[in-house]
């Protein structure tokens, strides 16, 4: 580290070195990336010159910094982003601090950013943070609302309007909005053993109240998500083996078709269904499962923990023990009211839908309507782009996501005239409360995101992005219906969403990664994610034309071309594909 410091800029020297005993090639003689190992946490060294803490709540922050971001150790001085820090990150972080009593919050992590400020502020409170006290089962609904519930349930409480607004289009839409279907190949070298399969969906569905969770929309005085004290997930097994790669591939097509066409009633717990699809070389588990009861981190929280429990059972062992974090889904619920109670939340959301114009895609960029609409998606690569966009966020004091967000807020800021408008951002709405991380659940709420013409540099952009994110995460429970209600448009409010993925919750040793399945939709007519190395845009083809989609593809690269020459760069300028002006 310290010889390639003397001759590689910063952010070009490794942040992991891994001791191979000789470099796995493919059957050409290339470099075969997908056999090389993820780093571990022993293959991460502090940065030359890191800190040690000087007192024991730099000590004990510390301690608490390392275990949430799987590292030995911390300097006081790291930031939280340069060393993978992220929103679920936080949380977890956050809830363990406020755990051993200093009142903190995500937002003073992203603000202080160091361990050495966050000491700092903490010794600025007088008092401890407040106890945290979870929601008690059945105590969101009324007594004469739980007289009529049926036997067999464990709690009950309203739905989030996002889940009303979900279950409102599984309901109302033509298309198979908010159910999808996906999976992963399990690396194993033993053969599929279907009765420990179906025991481990026992186990890890008696775990989590989101996997035994229904709605009832005629019980009660209000629509309620019911929990069951019992539900079991149906599992298919479909035999592959004898197929050709090709036809392997088909079958896992016509299971994604098959899945789509058959929706999940509402009404009946669970709100998902398992499969496992067993090839020559290896088997698929899959999931398909309603939005309205988990969101990308829960599913795979789920998926991983289905492989954990499974291998246990197959090989005669318990599977490890589980003590439910003390935090449920219902406190978010909770907390989502507590949210539409508060003025400083309307107050807030009221500002920024009054001083900014929705976003809208070019009308002559959309198909011509002569065929039906048909999903596509285009992905913009950046895995070249990686470091210098990371040695951007860390000279800007950072988030790699606000370094992408950023990049997407321009290239919209090119399609519109506006000089303040807003777009979607897809923000987790778990409570920073230890173990909160744990809990499945749909913590979705995509909120307007307001944007302004006035960043010269990429470093002043990205910045001003960042903060703006700080400033919106305290009021990022307010349900975006509401918010639609507090613009009184008729309009769809958002039709742009950008969605910064990182499930660093999938270990690569148990999944093929590069082996998996899935499809899903939602009502947004064009969704920007971050995912397998690049930036994915989805949409059909009557919101955008390929051809207009491609447009908007080359601009994204251009932008983070642009921002990857460094954080002086002209962030004024337009950036356009050859031969457009």
């Amino acid at each position: 580290r310290e010889q390639l410091s003397r001759s590689l800029p910063e952010y070009m020297v490794p942040a992991a070195f891994v001791e191979l005993d000789a470099i796995p090639l493919t059957t050409n003689g290339k470099l075969d990336k997908k056999a090389l190992p993820a780093p571990d946490a022993s293959s991460l060294a502090a940065p030359a010159g890191a800190l040690a803490p000087r007192n024991p709540l730099e000590q004990q922050l510390a301690l608490v910094w390392a275990e949430v971001l799987g590292l030995d150790t911390v300097g006081i001085e790291d930031s939280f982003f340069d060393l993978g820090g992220d929103s679920i990150r936080a949380v977890s972080l956050v809830g363990a601090v406020r755990a051993a009593g200093h009142d903190v919050s995500v937002r003073d992590v992203f603000e202080q950013r160091t361990i050495a400020a966050l000491a700092a502020l903490i010794g600025t409170r007088d008092a401890p943070a407040a106890e945290y006290r979870p929601v008690a089962p059945f105590e969101l609904i009324s007594a004469a609302d739980r007289a009529l519930l049926p036997d067999g349930l464990d709690d009950a409480y309203p739905l989030t309007q996002v889940q009303t607004g979900m279950l409102y289009e599984l309901q109302a839409g033509t298309q198979a909005h908010y159910h999808s279907t996906g999976g992963y190949k399990v690396r194993d070298d033993q053969s599929f053993d279907e009765d420990a399969l179906r025991a481990a969906v026992r186990v890890v569905s008696s775990r989590h109240e989101a996997l035994r969770t229904s709605f009832d929309l005629s019980i009660c005085s209000v629509p309620l998500q019911l929990v069951h004290s019992r539900a079991d997930a149906p599992v298919t097994v479909h035999d592959l083996r004898g197929l050709g790669q090709a036809d392997v591939d088909a079958a896992l097509r016509a299971h994604i078709d098959a899945e789509r066409a058959k929706p999940i009633d509402p009404a009946v717990a669970p709100q998902l269904r398992m499969s496992v699809h067993i090839a020559d070389d290896g088997w698929w588990l899959g999931l398909t499962r309603s939005h309205m009861v988990t969101e990308g981190w829960s599913q795979h929280s789920t998926l991983m923990e289905l492989i954990a429990c499974y291998r246990a059972l197959r090989d005669g062992r318990n599977s490890a023990p589980h003590r439910a974090p003390d935090v449920r889904f219902a406190d978010t619920v909770a907390a989502e009211l507590a949210a539409l109670a508060s003025d400083d939340d309307r107050a807030y959301w009221r500002e920024v839908v009054d001083e900014h114009e929705p976003f809208t895609l070019p009308a002559d960029w959309s198909g011509d309507g002569s065929t039906a609409p048909e999903a596509y998606s285009v992905t913009v690569p950046l895995l070249d782009l990686e470091q210098p966009l990371r040695a951007l966020a860390a000279t800007a004091r950072v988030s790699v996501k606000s370094v992408l967000l950023a990049a997407h807020l321009k290239v919209l800021s090119q399609l519109t005239h506006e000089e303040a408008f807003h777009a979607g951002l897809v923000c987790d709405t778990r409570l920073e409360v230890l173990g909160a991380d744990r809990v499945h659940g749909m913590f979705i709420n995509t909120l307007p995101f307001p944007y302004r013409r006035t960043a010269r540099t990429w470093g002043d952009l990205v910045r001003q992005v960042f903060d703006t994110e700080v400033a919106l995460w305290p009021h990022r429970r307010f349900p975006l219906p509401e918010v639609h209600r507090l613009a009184g448009s008729a309009d769809r409010l958002v039709n742009v969403i950008f969605n910064y993925q990182d499930f660093h919750n999938l270990d690569e040793e148990q999944l093929d990664l590069a082996a998996g399945f899935g499809a899903g939709t939602n009502e947004f007519g064009l969704t920007v994610s971050t995912s397998g190395g690049g930036l994915t845009l989805k949409t059909d083809t009557s919101v955008l034309s390929r051809e207009a989609t491609e447009r908007m593809a080359g601009m994204y690269r251009l932008v983070l071309e642009a921002m990857a020459g460094g954080p002086e760069g002209d962030a004024s300028g337009v950036y356009l594909p050859e031969g457009e002006g």
